[in-house]
């Protein structure tokens, strides 16, 4: 991908024995989604590039400890559009990959958990009340009730203090969990899609990783359709739109080099 590619900006550090390297593109991609949202608040831009950064590592660092775990030796690159973690899958048994995949995700719900945890014990908000909160934020409820009040008295979100913690609260569960979820998706190349190929392999290992893409491909494609109807906004209908191409573009691939007997896939996760 372009986007992997190495550049003589690229920010190299090591963290726990795991190499890091972070593309310029991935801090202009965070800044752009930024300004969208705050173009007329500097201080809420670079909060949310930093939550982005975090827990985009905390993601990735998922994947690669997991990775350590079996014996390999992982990688990390932050990028334009997320992360990627180099973790030899090529070495590791379906099982074990599976482990690595979920284990992402899993960092990033722990992430979660803790910055919940320390609103409960610093600010005495509890579990209940930030769910409660956040299910009202995201849409997914509409209650009335004493839980936003609880929640908005004790962060106070009108001072200066109380904005920059809660915008960081809001940023870390935002990404963190919604953006969490959404990875563990059906959809190929989110963590959600090669589990599902790696889990449609165990059922029948010759097909597979195709119909691993046919899955995404349909699922993709009802996601984009399904969230421009309910929303009128085009970021998830072109984000899940492209990803519907992208595995529309590898079965036909695939299809092509079956038909030239060119590839196997019965051992695809080693490839």
């Amino acid at each position: 991908m372009v986007g992997l590619a190495e550049s003589a900006y690229d920010l190299r550090f090591r963290l726990l024995g795991v190499p890091v390297r972070i593309h310029p593109f991935f801090w202009l991609v965070s800044a752009i989604m930024g300004f969208q949202a705050y173009e007329n608040d500097i201080p809420a831009v670079l909060l949310w590039m930093t939550c982005v950064f975090v827990s985009i590592l905390v993601h990735e660092f998922g994947h690669a400890l997991m990775s350590k775990a079996f014996y390999c030796s992982p990688s990390v690159v932050l990028w334009g559009m997320g992360g990627l973690c180099y973790s030899q899958g090529e070495q590791q048994t379906p099982r074990q990959r599976l482990a690595v995949i979920f284990a992402g995700p899993g960092a990033g719900f722990l992430l979660c958990g803790l910055v919940v945890l320390l609103f409960w014990i610093l600010l005495g908000i509890s579990p209940v009340d930030q769910a409660q909160f956040v299910a009202n934020e995201f849409g997914l409820s509409q209650t009335r009730g004493p839980f936003g009040p609880k929640f908005i008295a004790a962060v106070d979100p009108l001072s200066s203090q109380g904005k920059f913690v809660f915008n960081a609260y809001w940023f870390l569960v935002q990404i963190n969990l919604f953006w969490g979820l959404v990875n563990l998706l059906p959809v190929w190349p989110l963590d959600g899609g090669q589990a599902t190929q790696i889990l449609l392999t165990f059922y029948d290992r010759s097909r597979g990783q195709r119909w691993g893409h046919v899955v995404s491909l349909l699922v993709a494609g009802a996601v984009a359709l399904i969230s421009y109807a309910l929303t009128q906004r085009l970021f998830l209908a072109v984000f899940f739109g492209y990803f519907a191409l992208v595995n529309y573009q590898v079965l036909q691939t695939l299809h092509q080099a079956h038909s030239m007997g060119l590839y196997q896939d019965d051992e695809w996760w080693r490839k």
